[in-house]
Protein backbone atom coordinates (compact mmCIF):
# COMPACT_ATOMS: atom_id res chain seq x y z
CA UNK A 1 0.00 0.00 0.00
CA UNK A 2 2.98 2.27 -0.17
CA UNK A 3 3.84 4.18 -2.62
CA UNK A 4 7.48 2.24 -2.91
CA UNK A 5 8.84 -0.52 -1.37
CA UNK A 6 11.85 1.19 -0.77
CA UNK A 7 12.43 4.72 0.96
CA UNK A 8 14.35 7.67 -1.42
CA UNK A 9 17.86 8.06 -0.80
CA UNK A 10 16.91 11.86 0.43
CA UNK A 11 14.41 10.15 2.72
CA UNK A 12 16.89 8.49 4.75
CA UNK A 13 19.57 11.21 5.05
CA UNK A 14 18.78 13.22 8.39
CA UNK A 15 18.27 16.88 7.67
CA UNK A 16 21.32 17.55 10.12
CA UNK A 17 23.81 15.96 8.27
CA UNK A 18 22.91 17.79 5.07
CA UNK A 19 23.26 20.91 7.02
CA UNK A 20 26.47 19.92 8.77
CA UNK A 21 27.63 18.76 4.99
CA UNK A 22 27.23 21.93 4.26
CA UNK A 23 28.72 24.12 6.72
CA UNK A 24 32.05 21.78 6.64
CA UNK A 25 32.23 21.69 2.81
CA UNK A 26 32.35 26.20 2.99
CA UNK A 27 35.38 25.64 5.86
CA UNK A 28 36.99 22.82 4.16
CA UNK A 29 37.07 25.44 0.69
CA UNK A 30 38.29 28.16 2.69
CA UNK A 31 41.15 26.29 3.77
CA UNK A 32 42.05 25.45 0.24
CA UNK A 33 41.85 28.79 -0.20
CA UNK A 34 44.32 29.75 2.34
CA UNK A 35 46.46 27.11 1.72
CA UNK A 36 46.90 27.88 -2.05
CA UNK A 37 47.25 31.45 -0.81
CA UNK A 38 50.32 30.76 1.52
CA UNK A 39 52.06 28.10 -0.93
CA UNK A 40 51.70 29.92 -4.21
CA UNK A 41 50.36 33.05 -4.13
CA UNK A 42 49.71 33.79 -7.49
CA UNK A 43 46.64 31.38 -7.12
CA UNK A 44 45.48 33.09 -4.12
CA UNK A 45 42.90 35.83 -3.89
CA UNK A 46 43.38 39.72 -4.31
CA UNK A 47 42.12 42.14 -1.69
CA UNK A 48 39.70 44.82 -2.36
CA UNK A 49 42.32 47.96 -1.77
CA UNK A 50 46.27 47.25 -2.85
CA UNK A 51 48.37 46.31 -0.31
CA UNK A 52 45.66 45.02 2.01
CA UNK A 53 46.79 42.08 4.23
CA UNK A 54 43.90 39.03 3.63
CA UNK A 55 43.51 37.06 7.20
CA UNK A 56 42.12 33.23 7.50
CA UNK A 57 38.75 34.32 8.29
CA UNK A 58 38.91 36.56 4.92
CA UNK A 59 39.07 33.16 3.32
CA UNK A 60 36.68 31.79 5.51
CA UNK A 61 34.60 34.88 4.68
CA UNK A 62 34.83 34.32 0.69
CA UNK A 63 34.09 30.82 1.23
CA UNK A 64 30.35 31.11 2.33
CA UNK A 65 29.91 34.01 -0.10
CA UNK A 66 30.73 31.69 -3.12
CA UNK A 67 28.83 28.57 -1.56
CA UNK A 68 26.34 30.93 -1.24
CA UNK A 69 26.49 31.73 -5.12
CA UNK A 70 26.29 35.82 -3.22
CA UNK A 71 29.09 37.09 -5.16
CA UNK A 72 30.39 40.48 -3.91
CA UNK A 73 33.34 40.94 -5.66
CA UNK A 74 35.06 42.58 -2.98
CA UNK A 75 37.63 39.81 -2.75
CA UNK A 76 39.12 37.84 -6.29
CA UNK A 77 39.97 34.27 -7.44
CA UNK A 78 43.36 34.36 -9.34
CA UNK A 79 44.98 31.61 -11.16
CA UNK A 80 43.77 27.85 -9.63
CA UNK A 81 41.70 29.76 -6.75
CA UNK A 82 38.88 30.53 -9.67
CA UNK A 83 38.37 26.96 -10.97
CA UNK A 84 38.49 25.97 -7.12
CA UNK A 85 35.31 28.97 -6.79
CA UNK A 86 33.22 27.62 -9.80
CA UNK A 87 33.45 24.20 -8.13
CA UNK A 88 32.36 25.43 -4.71
CA UNK A 89 29.89 27.45 -6.31
CA UNK A 90 28.46 24.15 -7.52
CA UNK A 91 28.64 22.52 -4.95
CA UNK A 92 26.58 25.62 -3.30
CA UNK A 93 23.50 25.04 -5.47
CA UNK A 94 23.68 21.25 -4.86
CA UNK A 95 23.60 21.48 -1.52
CA UNK A 96 21.22 24.44 -0.94
CA UNK A 97 19.01 22.24 -3.53
CA UNK A 98 18.82 19.47 -1.04
CA UNK A 99 18.31 21.32 1.92
CA UNK A 100 15.26 23.05 0.12
CA UNK A 101 13.73 19.57 -0.92
CA UNK A 102 14.53 17.87 2.58
CA UNK A 103 12.60 20.87 4.13
CA UNK A 104 9.72 20.67 1.45
CA UNK A 105 9.43 16.87 1.57
CA UNK A 106 10.02 16.28 5.27
CA UNK A 107 5.91 15.55 5.63
CA UNK A 108 5.67 13.30 2.65
CA UNK A 109 8.41 11.09 3.13
CA UNK A 110 7.06 10.84 6.68
CA UNK A 111 3.39 9.86 5.62
CA UNK A 112 5.19 7.84 2.88
CA UNK A 113 7.04 6.17 5.31
CA UNK A 114 3.68 5.67 7.68
CA UNK A 115 2.10 4.31 4.64
CA UNK A 116 4.53 1.61 3.63
CA UNK A 117 4.95 0.49 7.68
CA UNK A 118 1.55 0.95 9.02
CA UNK A 119 -1.14 0.18 6.31
CA UNK A 120 -1.88 -3.85 6.40
CA UNK A 121 -4.16 -5.99 8.42
CA UNK A 122 -4.19 -6.39 12.14
CA UNK A 123 -5.82 -8.86 14.47
CA UNK A 124 -6.95 -7.28 18.33
CA UNK A 125 -8.24 -8.81 20.93
CA UNK A 126 -10.13 -7.10 23.29
CA UNK A 127 -11.00 -7.76 27.05
CA UNK A 128 -13.72 -5.76 28.55
CA UNK A 129 -13.53 -5.04 32.31
CA UNK A 130 -16.45 -8.01 32.95
CA UNK A 131 -14.43 -10.60 30.91
CA UNK A 132 -15.87 -10.43 27.83
CA UNK A 133 -13.94 -11.17 24.79
CA UNK A 134 -14.12 -10.08 21.43
CA UNK A 135 -11.70 -10.84 18.45
CA UNK A 136 -11.43 -7.62 16.19
CA UNK A 137 -10.35 -8.03 11.88
CA UNK A 138 -8.81 -4.75 11.61
CA UNK A 139 -7.48 -2.72 8.40
CA UNK A 140 -5.05 0.32 8.66
CA UNK A 141 -5.14 1.39 4.95
CA UNK A 142 -4.30 5.18 3.54
CA UNK A 143 -7.87 6.87 1.84
CA UNK A 144 -8.88 10.59 0.91
CA UNK A 145 -5.02 11.63 1.84
CA UNK A 146 -5.33 10.24 5.31
CA UNK A 147 -4.72 7.17 7.45
CA UNK A 148 -8.39 5.24 8.69
CA UNK A 149 -8.57 2.59 11.29
CA UNK A 150 -11.61 0.45 10.01
CA UNK A 151 -12.83 -2.98 11.91
CA UNK A 152 -15.20 -5.46 12.82
CA UNK A 153 -15.37 -6.95 16.25
CA UNK A 154 -16.89 -10.77 16.69
CA UNK A 155 -17.85 -13.00 19.47
CA UNK A 156 -15.81 -15.78 20.41
CA UNK A 157 -18.53 -17.71 18.52
CA UNK A 158 -18.08 -15.84 15.34
CA UNK A 159 -21.01 -13.48 15.67
CA UNK A 160 -20.03 -9.99 14.77
CA UNK A 161 -20.64 -7.76 17.59
CA UNK A 162 -20.20 -4.33 16.26
CA UNK A 163 -18.05 -2.26 13.70
CA UNK A 164 -16.21 0.52 13.75
CA UNK A 165 -14.13 3.30 11.85
CA UNK A 166 -11.46 6.12 12.30
CA UNK A 167 -9.55 8.61 11.22
CA UNK A 168 -5.80 9.61 12.08
CA UNK A 169 -5.84 12.58 14.51
CA UNK A 170 -2.32 13.28 14.97
CA UNK A 171 0.99 10.55 14.92
CA UNK A 172 4.32 10.21 17.02
CA UNK A 173 5.65 7.38 14.46
CA UNK A 174 6.69 4.56 14.94
CA UNK A 175 5.55 5.56 18.60
CA UNK A 176 1.82 5.54 18.13
CA UNK A 177 -1.37 6.73 16.57
CA UNK A 178 -4.23 8.34 18.25
CA UNK A 179 -7.83 8.15 15.88
CA UNK A 180 -11.22 9.51 16.63
CA UNK A 181 -13.43 6.47 16.24
CA UNK A 182 -16.93 6.00 16.14
CA UNK A 183 -18.74 2.77 16.35
CA UNK A 184 -21.81 1.06 15.81
CA UNK A 185 -23.54 -2.26 16.59
CA UNK A 186 -25.70 -4.89 15.66
CA UNK A 187 -28.64 -2.89 17.58
CA UNK A 188 -29.14 0.80 18.31
CA UNK A 189 -25.88 1.36 20.94
CA UNK A 190 -23.62 3.74 19.21
CA UNK A 191 -19.88 4.78 20.52
CA UNK A 192 -17.38 7.40 19.39
CA UNK A 193 -13.92 8.72 21.02
CA UNK A 194 -10.53 8.34 20.95
CA UNK A 195 -8.13 5.70 20.12
CA UNK A 196 -4.36 5.80 20.72
CA UNK A 197 -2.52 2.63 19.44
CA UNK A 198 0.92 2.04 21.10
CA UNK A 199 3.08 0.09 18.13
CA UNK A 200 5.52 -2.43 19.19
CA UNK A 201 8.64 -3.23 16.45
CA UNK A 202 11.35 -5.42 16.61
CA UNK A 203 14.70 -3.61 16.58
CA UNK A 204 15.18 -1.80 13.06
CA UNK A 205 12.29 -3.37 11.65
CA UNK A 206 8.21 -2.25 11.42
CA UNK A 207 5.91 -2.49 13.81
CA UNK A 208 4.32 -6.07 14.14
CA UNK A 209 1.92 -5.86 17.49
CA UNK A 210 0.21 -2.40 19.51
CA UNK A 211 -1.97 -1.76 22.44
CA UNK A 212 -4.41 0.03 22.68
CA UNK A 213 -5.67 3.24 24.85
CA UNK A 214 -9.87 4.25 24.52
CA UNK A 215 -11.58 6.88 26.05
CA UNK A 216 -14.76 6.86 25.04
CA UNK A 217 -17.44 9.94 25.09
CA UNK A 218 -20.39 7.86 25.61
CA UNK A 219 -19.29 5.28 28.13
CA UNK A 220 -16.52 6.88 29.29
CA UNK A 221 -16.04 3.93 31.94
CA UNK A 222 -14.96 1.71 29.35
CA UNK A 223 -11.85 0.83 30.07
CA UNK A 224 -10.78 -2.54 27.68
CA UNK A 225 -7.50 -4.22 27.12
CA UNK A 226 -6.68 -4.48 23.72
CA UNK A 227 -3.50 -5.97 22.11
CA UNK A 228 -3.25 -6.10 18.33
CA UNK A 229 -0.95 -8.46 16.09
CA UNK A 230 -0.18 -7.44 12.45
CA UNK A 231 -1.26 -10.65 9.87
CA UNK A 232 1.39 -12.71 8.70
CA UNK A 233 0.75 -13.86 4.86
CA UNK A 234 0.38 -17.21 5.40
CA UNK A 235 -2.85 -15.70 7.56
CA UNK A 236 -4.28 -14.32 4.94
CA UNK A 237 -5.75 -16.85 3.14
CA UNK A 238 -7.77 -17.45 6.01
CA UNK A 239 -8.79 -14.22 6.61
CA UNK A 240 -10.48 -13.74 3.44
CA UNK A 241 -12.99 -16.52 5.10
CA UNK A 242 -14.07 -14.10 6.96
CA UNK A 243 -18.13 -13.12 6.64
CA UNK A 244 -18.78 -16.06 4.62
CA UNK A 245 -21.08 -18.81 5.83
CA UNK A 246 -19.90 -21.20 8.14
CA UNK A 247 -16.69 -19.96 7.95
CA UNK A 248 -16.41 -16.56 11.06
CA UNK A 249 -15.68 -19.16 13.63
CA UNK A 250 -13.12 -21.30 12.14
CA UNK A 251 -11.30 -17.40 11.58
CA UNK A 252 -11.99 -16.36 15.24
CA UNK A 253 -11.08 -19.71 17.03
CA UNK A 254 -8.12 -19.35 14.97
CA UNK A 255 -7.10 -15.89 16.43
CA UNK A 256 -8.09 -16.82 20.07
CA UNK A 257 -5.85 -20.14 20.18
CA UNK A 258 -2.56 -17.81 19.07
CA UNK A 259 -3.12 -14.69 20.38
CA UNK A 260 -5.60 -15.13 23.73
CA UNK A 261 -2.75 -16.08 26.34
CA UNK A 262 -0.82 -13.18 25.45
CA UNK A 263 -3.39 -10.95 26.47
CA UNK A 264 -3.37 -9.60 30.23
CA UNK A 265 -6.41 -9.82 32.82
CA UNK A 266 -5.99 -6.35 33.26
CA UNK A 267 -4.26 -3.50 32.28
CA UNK A 268 -0.62 -3.83 33.58
CA UNK A 269 1.38 -1.52 34.50
CA UNK A 270 3.64 -2.43 30.77
CA UNK A 271 0.40 -0.31 28.97
CA UNK A 272 1.49 3.40 28.48
CA UNK A 273 -0.56 5.95 29.62
CA UNK A 274 -3.01 7.23 27.16
CA UNK A 275 -2.34 10.59 25.10
CA UNK A 276 -4.74 12.05 23.37
CA UNK A 277 -5.07 15.26 21.84
CA UNK A 278 -6.38 18.25 23.71
CA UNK A 279 -9.44 19.03 22.65
CA UNK A 280 -10.55 21.94 20.51
CA UNK A 281 -6.89 21.54 19.39
CA UNK A 282 -7.52 17.92 16.97
CA UNK A 283 -10.98 18.98 16.28
CA UNK A 284 -12.91 21.94 17.03
CA UNK A 285 -16.34 20.10 16.07
CA UNK A 286 -15.79 17.33 18.86
CA UNK A 287 -18.24 17.27 21.61
CA UNK A 288 -17.08 18.53 24.77
CA UNK A 289 -16.97 16.71 28.20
Amino acid sequence: MALSTSPLLLDRVPFWLIAAINVGANFLFGALYHFLAIHWPEHGLVAPTAGEIIHWYDYLYFSFVTQATIGYGDYQPLGFSRLVACVQAAVGIVSVGLLVAKITTTSISRYNLLRKEACDDWVDIVRQRDGHVEVGILHLDWRNGSLEFTGHNYSPLGILVDSFHSHLLEDDWPRSLTFRYTSHDTGPDYAEGYLTIWMHAPKGGRPTAFSASVRDNIKPDIKPVIRGWRVEPEERELLRKINKPHHNREVIEYFLKKYLPHLPEVPGPGLPAPSFPPRGKADAAWPRE
